[in-house]
């Protein structure tokens, strides 16, 4: 006799598919932080199929972003994660429409000032439990930024900012639980 699915051991790839699925949610306001946040640990805490599935049983799947062919640059999957410890990025890299970066806890370094977002919109979603976020915005590119910050300090830079209308739009969704929340403008 066959045991059933849900009794199956998961491996660590599975475990961290339905970290980045949980990461997706929480950028697009799916889920609140504490509910990521107990998701997230119960995730990587998991052992057999039916653990990870409850997790993710009332969550749509989300498709990923293609990267634009030919243009010589590294490409950002739709999800950069971690559980703990620190998240940096720059140097010219590819944007997709929809990114998710997430750690439980650490702090976020986002570089954007080489990047080159690959549509006239683009949104980038950070999130961290106890953690800061720091991001480096290029100039000519009209930046909204929105999101919450439980306890700590958020600022953003209004200098460089983008006169055009036409100019490309890069939606900042940034949160956290404890820590600073910090856009430069260069």
């Amino acid at each position: 006799m066959s045991e059933p699915d849900e009794q199956l051991r998961v491996s660590d790839a599975e475990r961290n598919a339905v970290a980045g699925r949980l990461n997706a949610a929480v950028g697009e306001g799916r889920l609140n932080l504490d509910e990521f946040s107990q998701r997230i640990a119960a995730a990587y805490g998991a052992r057999v199929q039916g653990e990870l599935e409850v997790l993710i049983r009332d969550l749509p799947a989300k498709p990923g972003d293609r990267a634009p062919s030919g243009s010589g640059v590294v490409v950002a999957g739709p999800d950069i994660t971690a559980t703990i410890g620190a998240i940096k990025k720059s140097g010219r890299w590819v944007i997709g429409s929809y990114t998710t970066v997430a750690v439980a806890f650490g702090p976020i370094k986002l570089d954007l000032r080489e990047a080159e977002l690959a549509a006239p919109e683009v949104t980038v979603s950070a999130h961290t439990t106890a953690g800061s976020i720091k991001v480096w915005v290029p100039s000519g590119v009209r930046v909204y930024v929105d999101g919450t910050t439980r306890i700590g300090t958020r600022t953003v830079e209004e200098s460089n900012v983008a006169d055009s209308p036409d100019a490309p739009l890069l939606r900042l969704r940034l949160d956290t639980g404890v820590g600073t929340v910090k856009v430069y403008r260069t």
